[in-house]
């Protein structure tokens, strides 16, 4: 089976989220904590690709598979995306068609000129159209979006091939059906566009694939004398304005007929444009260019540059040639239906369901829905639709999985026969156990169970070895079995660091008692440990320093017990 568009390294998933709360269709299904792509949900923005933090999200390899046909065949063209004025900075375009010549391509030719075919055949069905709404089919991001998110808006997408497919259809008519073409360009939405049209296109690379590939070849475009070297057959016009926003109106007159004319950019702004769009007649035909990327194609993910996008707008309009051109471009058909996506269904749950799914992790009544997105979802209700469906897991909930680990931590805490205290840099105490206020007398059990935790209270005010707190967080070092005295109390303390000089926490213990308990203590840490470190695990990259601090309580505990024994 081959390898989809866009895929993940398991390996490398931290289960952060953060692709489900970027993702504009939450096409991402959490398996054993690892965030995987929905093939039949995805629209292959690539958005991602761009905002995983450890580079888990991959797009696809084209370039072996190409080496392979370049192998295999003797014309072979590269149709290259006209993006390419704003990714090779200053290069002059002889040099760069040199150097990719120079990997085995009979020619390169642009994918502009597709454009302005796309251009020519929209404007010829806007004039014998009815009035109504329509959109471009030229990004195929847009295109899927539609296909499986809008199916009512299928209607109004031009029945119209895209930029490249009209531009490899153009390419065979020009130099024969055997031709083999390739593309290249910053769209990972290119390359679901080559699997389904095969006949055409033979695979999409990125911009990233074909710079790479050059300096594996040990080729540098700089350094390439081509001054003989030119596009094939002929250069580009106003087809070269496509991947900047609004740069597809520019061909778009809509003289003959009245044409208002929008552009807008971005899945968000897509999204908004397109869920109350409705199509009611009016006196105008309103014709709509969306491009999934924000300011277009010059910002897509295969990109090179991170330049601002207002200096690779510039670029990209410098480089226009609106010479007249020897033979006019045209072909005879172009068009193409576009069908919706049976793949997606359409998800009913009954609120009954929903609130099943809420309670299964902790959230029985509205006031626990806390809507943090920290699972990526926007609010609780899409958390618990996406657990119905399968595509979520519940220890996705950053507040339910607090919870357990407070839980988990506050039995321990309890359950321990020994003093435990967690006391600040301003040696006030954070929370302790019963077991301590045993220990330090009657009185100080008196305030506890008024006062569970006593957080907030000062050290001093119910212990005589406060100083030796103040000591732990000032130097940053531990103390290991201090013996302490107070008539006829004998005690030992160890105080261990948590966050050093911030957080300490102390083990106190009845040096009177028999140390029978100690293995037994040993044994039920040993078990909790266990048992719930996975859990802690799962908690330390959302919650950080709480995870953190219960893992090394209970090491610090058992470090102590061991030390007794």
């Amino acid at each position: 089976m081959k390898q989809r568009p866009i895929y993940t390294e398991p390996e490398n998933c931290q289960d952060c989220y953060k692709c489900i709360r970027e993702c504009p269709v939450k096409a991402i299904r959490i398996e054993n904590n690892k965030a995987y792509i929905i093939a039949e949900r995805c629209i292959y923005c690539g958005h991602c690709t761009q905002i995983c933090p450890t580079g888990a999200k991959k797009i696809r390899d084209g370039v072996p598979a190409v080496k392979e046909i370049l192998r295999q065949n003797k014309q072979v063209i590269l149709s290259l995306a006209p993006s390419y004025a704003s990714e090779f900075g200053n290069l002059p375009v002889s040099s760069l068609i040199a150097a990719i010549k120079r990997l085995g391509f009979s020619g390169v030719s642009e994918t502009a000129l597709g454009a302005e075919l796309v251009s020519a055949a929209v404007n010829e069905f806007l004039l014998h159209s009815p009035r109504s709404i329509y959109i471009s089919s030229a990004c195929p991001v847009v295109v899927e979006y539609i296909r499986k998110y809008a199916p009512e808006h299928i209607s109004s997408l031009t029945p119209i091939f895209s930029p490249l497919l009209a531009h490899a259809r153009f390419l065979k008519k020009q130099y024969g059906e055997e031709v083999k073409v390739i593309f290249a360009g910053p769209c990972i939405g290119k390359k679901t566009e080559a699997d389904n049209f095969k006949d055409l296109v033979e695979i999409a690379i990125t911009f990233k694939d074909l710079k790479m590939w050059m300096e594996k070849e040990g080729i540098q475009p700089e350094n390439e004398k081509g001054e003989e070297m030119h596009f094939i057959p002929y250069n580009s016009g106003k087809g070269a304005l496509y991947p900047v926003e609004g740069g597809m109106l520019a061909g778009i007159d809509g003289e003959d007929k009245k044409v208002i004319k929008m552009a807008f950019s971005g899945m968000e702004n897509i999204q908004d444009v397109i869920r109350n769009l409705d199509d009611s007649p009016r006196k105008d035909t309103l014709f709509l260019e969306l491009l999934s990327c924000k300011g277009g194609c010059i910002n897509g993910p295969g990109k090179l540059s991170s330049s601002s996008l207002a200096i690779k707008r510039y670029d990209v309009t410098r480089k226009i040639n609106s010479a007249d051109r020897d033979k006019p471009l045209n072909l005879s058909d172009l068009t193409n239906y576009y069908t919706v996506d049976q793949q997606i269904e359409k998800e009913h749950y009954t609120e009954n369901e929903i609130l099943q799914a809420l309670a299964a992790v902790g959230k029985t009544s509205a006031a626990d829905e806390l809507n943090c997105s920290g699972c990526g979802y926007d609010n609780c209700r899409d958390f618990a639709r996406a657990l119905l469906a399968g595509r979520a897991e519940e220890n996705m909930c950053v507040s339910y999985m607090r919870k357990i680990a407070h839980d988990k931590a506050t039995v321990l805490l309890q359950k321990i026969p020994a003093g435990v205290i967690l006391a600040d840099l301003d040696l006030k105490i954070v929370d302790m156990n019963r077991y301590a206020a045993n220990l330090l007398g009657e009185e100080t059990t008196l305030v506890y169970d008024a006062s569970p935790g006593l957080q907030g209270v000062a050290l001093e005010a119910i212990c005589s070895f406060s100083a030796l707190f103040g000591a732990a967080l000032s130097t940053g070092k531990e103390i290991i079995e201090r013996q302490i005295r107070e008539g006829d109390k004998i005690w030992m303390l160890s105080i261990y660091n948590i966050q050093p000089h911030r957080l300490v926490f102390g083990l106190l213990q009845d040096l009177r008692e028999p140390y029978g308990k100690t293995e037994w203590m040993m044994g039920k840490t040993k078990e909790v440990i266990s048992k719930h470190m996975e859990t802690v695990q799962k908690i330390a990259c959302l919650l950080g320093e709480n995870a953190s601090y219960t893992d090394a309580t209970l090491r610090a505990i058992m470090e102590t017990m061991k030390g007794k024994e």
